[in-house]
């Protein structure tokens, strides 16, 4: 691993400074879009998305709430999270992403992956609303969901 990225600080800088750098370019995309479409899928109680992205890519994800089981369904990847450091993952791959997780991924090859979420109220056509539940955008939301969670809990 590059000296500049040894540490989890290091690299979670790193994704943020990447992430801005990639919402400067005029090509810039997010979310679901016609390169990269998304797919929801949903039975009891879970929510399953689906993304296929084209070889080439360079992007971050958001902070996810949730531990979720991810699966790496096709093409290859190089991937640096803030725990995990940098790793090339090749399809069939499934991984389990931590609460607070944030990723940089780039596809070497064309790519679909999905992930699988929780889904108590049973959403089926309300995805913001869901998304909302299972993503934040900023360490400082996903610190207040933690302290909320853990009120709830005591």
């Amino acid at each position: 691993m590059p000296p500049h990225l040894d540490t989890p600080e290091k690299r979670r800088e790193f994704i943020f400074g990447l992430e801005e750098a990639i919402a400067s370019q005029d090509n810039f995309l997010i979310d679901d879009n016609h390169m990269m479409p998304l797919v929801h899928k949903f039975c009891d109680g879970m929510y399953v998305r689906e993304i296929f992205i084209p070889s080439g890519m360079l992007l971050t994800g958001k902070i996810h709430k949730h531990e979720h089981p991810n699966f790496l369904l096709q093409g290859t990847v190089t991937m640096i999270t803030e725990d995990g450091g940098t790793k090339q993952l090749s399809a069939p791959q499934s991984l389990v992403s931590p609460a607070g997780c944030k990723r940089a991924i780039y596809t070497h090859t064309d790519v679909r992956w999905a992930t699988v979420h929780l889904n108590p109220n049973n959403y089926r056509e309300k995805c913001k609303e869901l998304e909302e539940e299972i993503v934040t955008t900023s360490y400082a939301d996903f610190d207040k969901f933690l302290e909320e969670k853990k009120c709830l809990s005591q």
